[in-house]
């Protein structure tokens, strides 16, 4: 179930993305990387559908979004913003709920989707009393809510923002889990560490373009983060599982 865009522009205000040519193969998990007002969170929300595009095409599985009722989208695409808002007076189990919303009811989905977020415990808290770490975790959830057969990609905005080491640990191995499972995958991240821990491709932006894509160690290396960050970067050892491209302070 893979994720592809052709040629794919949008505007956000001021903020013009692309043309961008993208793909995202099935079972991958792949981080979106670059500087603030890049432009990550704007393509991650194209190839969403949720950011209308001036032209191009996103399709997933051979099919164009722009096709596709918002139910049909619901089903096949989840979007985990960077700060996760809800209605007021919501509980964290209403939240992660309405990722049900467009799709038949299935409490079953609701409770594995709050368990393996570790938010089940807090299911009966209002979702905006959480805290930011736990309320992401919460949206994670609502995400996640969405599985059926036909769930083909998950996009994730920033995720270990606000989260403590353990449980960003815990979500790079859920990243890993879901791409087992047939899921594309895809990341923005500042989180090095997070992102050699799950992701095995990488896309480097820069004012709007995808600059360099690929396998994440071909890409995230230290000559060409050092002049996407215009910082040093160096090789660093024991962080996970393998060597990764880390800024010098």
């Amino acid at each position: 179930m893979s994720m592809r865009a052709r040629s794919i522009s949008a505007r956000l205000g001021e903020f013009h993305l692309g043309p961008i040519d993208f793909e995202a193969p099935t079972a991958s998990v792949t981080a979106l990387i670059g500087t603030n007002g890049c432009g990550k969170t704007t393509l991650l929300r194209a190839l969403c559908g949720v950011q209308p595009l001036l032209q191009g095409e996103a399709m997933v599985d051979e099919i164009n979004l722009a096709t596709l009722t918002d139910s049909q989208r619901a089903a096949r695409l989840a979007f985990v913003a960077q700060r996760p808002s809800v209605p007021a007076a919501l509980t964290v189990r209403e939240t992660v709920a309405l990722g049900r919303l467009r799709l038949p009811h299935n409490p079953q989905a609701i409770d594995e989707a709050m368990r393996i977020t570790g938010v089940l415990q807090l299911q009966h808290q209002l979702f905006e009393c959480l805290s930011e770490g736990q309320r992401h975790r919460a949206a994670v959830a609502r995400a996640l809510a969405q599985r059926s057969a036909a769930l083909a990609m998950l996009a994730v905005d920033e995720p270990t923002a606000s989260l403590d080491p353990a449980w960003s640990a815990a979500l790079a191995k859920l990243m890993r889990s879901l791409a087992s499972q047939k899921l594309t995958v895809i990341v923005a991240t500042h989180d090095f560490a997070f992102a050699a821990a799950c992701c095995d491709r990488a896309a480097l932006m820069q004012r709007g373009r995808v600059v360099a894509s690929g396998a994440f160690d071909e890409v995230m290396r230290t000559q060409p983060l050092s002049e996407l960050f215009a910082t040093p970067f160096t090789m660093v050892s024991g962080l996970c599982e393998r060597p990764i491209a880390m800024p010098c302070w």
